[in-house]
């Protein structure tokens, strides 16, 4: 060898030093990058709430074995608050309130017995009827309505899910502006 350095050995020399400055580069990285920061206490309980949901409270009224306060899971049906409770009374008119009904926070139902129509009517002062959970015997109390456009009211609720605005009864047939006018003020939705 002459001492001159051949352009494969140049290329030879460059390709090592290129791969040397490249590690050095990577491990500069890895140790620059900060180290992800574990769970808090406080997220994870965070988390841990959000996956419970708070339980909704209803009142049960009337013709079951034991009426009161309880508190059930989001989702909860009529059905299930009535079993709940113990039950129905022999004399409840069980075919007055639709069971498969979602219930809300906060709503109160009434098991009526046969016979008997419920304690609430829209007349009484200040008392709104919510079309989204009330029976058919309680809309029937509504003026202009009657047994059979209350039985629709049921049938169009059921069918395509609660009232999201008052004025969305005018959707049921049979119901306009006029009939809409007579009961806007006794009727609400929650």
């Amino acid at each position: 060898m002459d001492g001159k350095i051949s352009g494969r050995e140049k290329l030879m020399i460059g390709l090592i030093v290129l791969l040397l400055v490249a590690g050095a580069a990577w491990r500069a990285m890895e140790q620059s990058a900060p180290e992800p920061e574990p769970l808090r206490a406080d997220y994870s309980r965070q988390i841990e709430e959000e996956s419970e949901p708070e339980p909704i409270t209803v009142h049960i009224v009337g013709a079951v074995l034991n009426p009161g306060v309880y508190q059930l899971p989001p989702g909860s049906r009529v059905h299930e608050l009535v079993e709940v409770c113990g039950g129905f009374c022999e004399d409840a008119d069980r075919e007055a309130v639709n069971q498969a009904r979602p219930l809300f926070d906060g709503e109160q139902i009434i098991i009526p017995r046969v016979g008997e129509q419920t304690s609430i009517t829209p007349e009484d002062d200040g008392v709104k009827i919510n079309i989204n959970n009330a029976s058919a015997s309680e809309l029937n109390a509504l003026p202009g309505i009657g047994a059979v456009r209350a039985e629709q009211i049921v049938a169009h609720r059921d069918k395509y899910g609660f009232f999201a605005d008052i004025r969305e009864i005018m959707d049921v047939s049979g119901i306009g502006e006029k009939t809409f006018e007579n009961i806007a003020d006794r009727i609400t939705v929650y």
